[in-house]
């Protein structure tokens, strides 16, 4: 068949079904986009990372570090320096800050280099080698975005609040991409390594040691540095930094994973039920073209061309409309993670992700054609579509609807034995769920509306028994549009619930980290209890002379990188009420695995790290320390502790030996019992003196507040998943509910032949409409609530976290109720216009 004659008919196709088209269009463009940016947002997380690491290191090929933010000597890069196998050896300050200007504040990393470091050949360092781009010696260059946001100009005074300490920084320029590349768009403030030593209080101290080794020696040059390295420092590749982002981000990987796998099957559903609407008509023409003579092969020239064409278009305005997407709704950075990673906002866009969008709308395109393919190649009665019950072409046989739903109740079967055998493979459990609630659809809508009819039947309800008729009669395309408030209310359901589960656990193992004390000193900012500072001297002896203060505690610790993990080192002081939280204790006995910990030498481990190392109770942990190596016995298997690569609780006298520090990473302090807190704590601000300046003085609910605020900011993308599931879900039902009401507008005139009068027609295709959706919400409801069920235990497997399983009956009761009032709403307006349809249409073709 000729192309131009394809062309034809399918032009003559739009002129006649323009809604049923447009539909179709929507459908396969919302999965696409939703799929889209869902893989943009996770791929840009640790692609802006891994950027920025690559643009400053160049071709370095190892690292030498300290894994915390306390440093080492500046002396050891005299003795990397010496090896023979190092070709170029540069040292590094990376310190976590508060950049404060005119127009706010923003959290950033503070960077000090030396020129050297423009002979790695990175492209963001190479302009800041001899002869290029000056900074000040006590001045600070930082790139135009972060500059921008805080009010910064070139020459104007900026502070930095860093290590407890307030500083007044110049700015000695601002630069853009042009400039500095992919760190244009990274939270940076870069200064000379001399300077930021002053201002993060490191006098003689650095962070890292950035090398490159000669032509072929790596390994020989690794194997020296593990020597000179001695258990107090790490070697680590080039990317470590990145390697610990991806553990880091793992754990909300895994939980987005889920629900955008969810959304995007979801969302490819959408498109492929939008499809089954239009299987009707196409039924129809495959009858017409082979009553006229077509050959199979013609016919299915006709079918793929029609469908390959709008399955290209509708992908094509689907990855636009996901780049949107990506660039305005799912461009935020992950609050939880910003605090310990210079995390950018720059998006990085993988072929792969357009691919896999792409070919997922062209494949539901394709794959919803089946049924008109089947009739192609049929040789039967070629009329068999106007044969069968209902409209033609609408027919679902009994017998068809019983191989679905028992192929769907061996589905639920085989996997209840899975997960119920393997727990990990719950995820694939939630996507057997969706199938099987899409393959039983057809029998369930079929009893309920045998179910509603017999009510209407007895109660005489002549609208209702009509809408149960007209439904029945359209089986194919209400099976189709029960089938998208089904996956709808089950994807918004399952993530919702999970989500409100997860964030849940994570509160409450944050709370039980707060709960040791009523009032928390930290850095300012979200540190979280994990930046360190020093303190004044007298500072510990004024604050426990505050009235109304009935202890003090110096809380130690912080994020300590250990290979490919950036692990919290929590260092509990002994006077502490619980240290080993019973509510987070995985394995051992909380209480006794506490006491062990207080008197030293045994540390409580996460399970994530506890199965990286192959650990169990009773076992030993060997960790790098500025002292030397530091072997710790297994007192205890814990959770994450609501970071996703673990946690370890120790000793803090166990701490401070071990890394050589009496610097806080937070004040803990008890009130008495009749103290008033708010005037207490402007006390205790006021007993810090000017240090207070760059310190956070709060209640634990306030730090409690500040932690639920940044897993919000991290677990955003969650919510924003559902509601766009939630608001693609009406489009969806709206446009299909519209489709099924215009294209019946003949029968619907025929009705008015019969005398039924304008109003009793808008009842019944309300009813209708309203009987078909709340039979697809049903099912959702159910499928949904086993989903999330299912969703709770596979992140309870992979995260590490908490996530109690809860029944919303809330949240799901007016969920249904936003799905039917919303698809109804978008159906009004087409529904009455419908209902206004004159009589005389009956008799035109």
């Amino acid at each position: 068949m000729k192309l131009r004659t394809l062309i034809y008919l399918y032009g003559w196709r739009l002129r006649a079904h323009p809604f049923q088209e447009l539909l179709a269009g929507v459908g396969i463009a919302a999965g696409v986009a939703l799929l889209f940016a869902v893989q943009v947002a996770n791929t840009s997380v640790t692609g802006s990372v891994e950027q920025l690491y690559e643009g400053i290191g160049g071709n370095v090929e190892l690292q030498l570090t300290a894994g915390d933010e306390h440093g080492f000597p500046a002396s050891v890069l005299t003795r990397v320096r010496a090896l023979d196998d190092v070709a170029v050896a540069t040292p590094i300050i990376e310190r976590r800050a508060v950049l404060v200007g005119p127009r706010g504040r923003q959290q950033v990393a503070l960077v000090g280099i030396e020129p050297s470091l423009a002979q790695l050949g990175g492209r963001v360092t190479q302009n800041f080698g001899a002869g290029g781009l000056s900074i000040p010696a006590r001045g600070v260059v930082m790139p135009t975005g972060v500059a921008g946001a805080v009010g910064a100009e070139p020459a104007d005074e900026a502070v930095l609040l860093i290590a407890g300490r307030r500083r007044a920084i110049r700015v000695g320029a601002t630069l853009d991409r042009g400039q500095i590349g992919v760190a244009a768009d990274s939270p940076l403030v870069v200064t000379p390594l001399a300077n930021a030593q002053r201002l993060s209080d490191m006098p003689g101290a650095i962070s890292s040691i950035y090398i490159a080794a000669r032509a072929g020696r790596k390994e020989a040059l690794r194997r020296q540095l593990e020597t000179l390295a001695a258990g107090r420092l790490e070697v680590g590749a080039a990317d470590a930094p990145v390697q610990r982002l991806r553990v880091a981000t793992e754990a909300n990987d895994q939980s987005t994973a889920l629900f955008s796998i969810i959304s995007a099957l979801v969302g490819v559903l959408f498109a492929f039920n939008a499809m089954l609407l239009t299987v009707p008509d196409r039924r129809r023409f495959v009858a017409e073209l082979r009553t006229q003579g077509a050959g199979t092969g013609q016919v299915v020239a006709v079918l793929g061309f029609q469908a390959a064409t709008l399955g290209v278009v509708a992908s094509l305005a689907g990855l636009a409309f996901g780049d949107l997407l990506s660039r305005t709704v799912f461009h935020s950075v992950p609050g939880y993670l910003a605090f310990t990673f210079p995390i950018g906002t720059q998006r990085v866009v993988p072929f792969s992700a357009v691919a896999i969008a792409f070919a997922s709308g062209l494949l539901a395109a394709l794959l919803a054609t089946g049924r008109p393919l089947l009739d192609a190649f049929s040789h039967g009665d070629v009329e068999a579509a106007y044969e069968e019950d209902g409209e033609p072409g609408e027919g679902i046989s009994p017998r068809a609807r019983r191989r679905l739903l028992g192929g769907a109740l061996l589905l639920l079967a085989a996997t209840a034995a899975i997960v119920t055998a393997e727990p990990s493979t719950a995820i694939f459990g939630v996507l057997a769920l969706i199938v099987a609630t899409l393959l039983a659809m057809p029998a369930i809508f079929a009893a309920c509306m045998w179910l509603v009819d017999q009510v209407a039947t007895r109660l005489n309800l002549k609208l209702l028994t009509i809408a149960v008729m007209n439904a029945r009669a359209t089986m194919t395309r209400s099976v189709a549009v029960a089938a998208i408030a089904a996956v709808a209310v089950l994807g918004n359901v399952a993530i919702d619930g999970a989500r409100h589960d997860l964030v849940r656990g994570l509160h409450a193992g944050y709370a039980d980290h707060l709960g040791t004390a009523d009032v928390w000193i930290t850095t300012a900012g979200r540190s979280l209890t994990t930046d360190s500072f020093a303190l004044d001297d007298g500072t510990l002896a004024r604050l426990a002379g505050v009235p109304g203060v009935a202890a003090v505690r110096v809380y130690q610790g912080g994020m300590f990188d250990v290979g490919s993990r950036r692990i919290w080192m929590i260092a509990r002081p002994r006077a502490d009420r619980v240290i080993v939280p019973p509510s987070q204790t995985l394995e051992g006995d909380a209480a006794a695995a506490g006491e062990e910990v207080r008197r030293g030498g045994a540390v409580a481990v996460s399970e994530a790290i506890a199965k990286d190392r192959g650990l169990d109770v009773g076992g030993r942990l060997t960790l790098p320390a500025p002292a030397g190596p530091l072997t710790l016995r297994v007192a205890a298997i814990v959770t994450n502790l609501s970071w996703g690569p673990g946690g370890l609780i120790v000793n803090a006298d166990d701490y401070r030996r071990a890394w050589r520090t009496a610097d806080p990473s937070a004040i803990e302090l008890d009130l008495d019992p009749g103290a008033r807190p708010a005037a207490t704590i402007a006390a205790i601000g006021a007993a810090l003196g000017p240090q207070a300046q760059a310190l956070d003085v709060q209640s634990t609910a306030v730090l409690e507040a500040e932690f639920r605020s940044a897993l919000r900011d991290g677990l955003t993308r969650l919510s924003q998943i559902s509601t766009l599931l939630l608001v693609a879900s009406a489009l969806a039902l709206g446009v299909a509910l519209t489709a099924s009401v215009w294209d019946r507008r003949r029968l619907l005139a025929a009705y008015k032949l019969e005398g039924v009068r304008r109003r009793q027609i808008g009842g019944m295709l309300l009813l209708e409409g309203g009987a078909v959706l709340s039979v697809g919400c049903l099912v959702g409801l159910v499928a949904g609530t086993v989903g999330h069920l299912l969703g709770d235990r596979w992140l309870e497997l992979t995260t590490g976290f908490s996530a109690p399983f809860s029944v919303q009956l809330g949240h799901m009761t007016s969920l249904v109720v936003l799905v039917l009032a919303l698809a109804l709403a978008l159906v009004s307006v087409p529904g009455f216009l419908a209902a206004r349809v004159p009589p005389r249409l009956r008799f035109q073709e």
